[in-house]
């Protein structure tokens, strides 16, 4: 069964983000990588698991999110990653899943650079709002990339 919201997504555009992170990894050179343990390799695979299945929503994949990934991750390039990831919401405001594909690779994303993970209000301004409460620099570069892509 396919979720209709499928088409209002681009979730190539995220998975095209996330397989830059890869290509800098000294991880993924020395073949060393091991996806079920890195944060963006979660991401890569809830991406592929939705594109496959057709769906939005991967009930209980919230859980599985690897949260001891303690990999340095450039904070720009994840700001950009995050930035995609609130152009691609819907802002489902009290209907947000965090079991939603981007809701998870988000999630994932805000482990490689925040202490505490977001509640997200299902807003991308009350989102920034958050993050901004945090840590100003990632909102403002989360910000400027979100005005790059309008």
């Amino acid at each position: 069964m396919s979720d209709s919201r499928m088409t209002d997504v681009n979730l190539q555009q995220l998975a095209k983000l996330l397989s830059d992170f890869c290509q800098d990894c000294d991880e993924q050179a020395s073949g060393q990588c091991k996806e079920a343990t890195c944060l963006i390799g979660f991401a890569k695979k809830v991406i592929k698991f939705a594109d496959q299945k057709g769906v939005l929503d991967i009930p209980g994949a919230s859980k599985l999110i690897p949260t001891k990934d303690f990999k340095p991750y450039y904070q720009d390039a994840v700001a950009k990653a995050i930035a995609e990831s609130c152009k691609q919401c819907k802002e489902c405001r009290d209907n947000h899943s965090p079991d939603c594909v981007i809701s998870l690779v988000r999630t994932a994303l805000e482990h490689a650079v925040l202490q505490e993970q977001i509640d997200y209000p299902g807003s991308v301004f009350m989102y920034l709002a958050k993050v901004k409460q945090q840590n100003s620099e990632i909102s403002e570069q989360i910000a400027s990339h979100l005005r790059k892509q309008l």
